[in-house]
């Protein structure tokens, strides 16, 4: 009775884990390759007007791949928000590419949703540029010499965001 029930308890857990890894496996190989710097690459805004990641970088930028239909990609937004008020002023630029149809719902995605910083229209300049995840929510937090301090896939940790952040702007 007692290796019965056991090896009922033990069922969650082998799924649980066995998910967690296919989760994990899965996502980093949803990168062709994961670049270590990001080259320039030109893309739409919303108004329909061309600018490049040149032209948005800050001393730190965080470029953050989403959509309007992604739940995880809505979820972030708010942290989003939270870093443009708290780190803007200091030097974090948020790009970010949207990943929806075109450019008229990305555009009423970025006014439903209040969003201050650049938003941009996916391409496949920009797709390779970044490595090309077959996978949103995808964010990458570059320094300001272009390279790739760190990439979240999936929900992006906001402690961990954060820390990065105040540690490429040298804030504390």
């Amino acid at each position: 009775m007692r290796i019965s029930t056991l090896k009922w308890a033990l069922i969650p857990l082998v799924l649980l884990g066995g998910i967690y890894l296919y989760r994990t496996v899965s996502l980093e190989r949803s990168f062709r390759e994961i670049p270590k710097t990001v080259v320039n690459f030109e893309a739409l805004k919303a108004d329909g007007s061309r600018t490049d990641y040149a032209s948005e970088k800050g001393t730190a930028t965080l470029i953050v791949l989403s959509a309007s239909w992604c739940p995880g990609c809505l979820m972030e937004i708010p942290m989003l928000q939270k870093f443009h008020q708290e780190y803007g002023s200091r030097g974090l630029k948020i790009l970010m590419i949207d990943e929806d149809e075109n450019l008229k719902v990305m555009a009423r995605f970025k006014k439903a949703k209040e969003m201050p910083w650049t938003v941009v229209h996916w391409n496949y300049d920009a797709m390779n540029a970044l490595g090309n995840p077959g996978v949103i929510p995808v964010s990458y937090l570059v320094d300001k010499e272009d390279n790739i301090d760190k990439v979240f896939v999936g929900d992006a940790s906001e402690s961990e965001l954060r820390r990065r952040i105040e540690k490429l702007l040298g804030v504390r």
